[in-house]
């Protein structure tokens, strides 16, 4: 089924989770913050590190988001142009499997976030997933409805 514009509606859902997947990379991943020390940090898809306090002093380099950040940045980028260029057949596979490498992207993080909580010099901190990984989630998930439709609109 198509839109006025050309593009069929599986097309622009996945186009549009395309996009998303590109955004989510610069929202927060990870964030924690102590009450006690009246701190917080905040670490995006590509590793830029916010915050305030002596947890951002304490941060040190053993997260590696980055190389999953770029991942989906670049999957994003792929997918985009599968749902541009390509033709129904490799279009449907494609937009799929890039919906899966997006939502592994963000789920591979989300089982690592708990190895940075605890206590620091004597003050618990908490801490969590940032909501860029659920919007990585989401993009993954619109992404391959975007195949799955496209796939199910296949002529016989």
């Amino acid at each position: 089924m198509g839109t006025k514009n050309g593009f069929s509606n599986a097309q622009i859902l996945a186009f549009a989770g395309g996009i998303i997947s590109i955004v989510s990379v610069f929202l927060p991943w990870y964030s924690a913050q102590s009450g006690a020390m009246s701190s917080s940090i905040s670490v995006n898809g590509i590793g830029s590190i916010s915050g305030s306090g002596l947890l951002l002093g304490l941060w040190s380099e053993k997260a590696s988001w980055e190389f999953q950040g770029l991942g989906v940045l670049a999957i994003g980028i792929v997918s985009l142009a599968i749902a541009l260029f390509f033709r129904e057949k490799i279009q449907s596979l494609g937009m799929l499997i890039c919906g899966f490498l997006i939502i592994g992207g963000g789920v591979v993080n989300i089982r690592s976030i708990g190895e940075f909580s605890g206590d620091i010099m004597g003050a618990s901190m908490q801490s969590g997933a940032g909501y860029g990984l659920y919007v990585v989630a989401l993009a993954g998930v619109m992404v391959a409805a975007g195949g799955l439709l496209t796939w199910r609109n296949l002529p016989q």
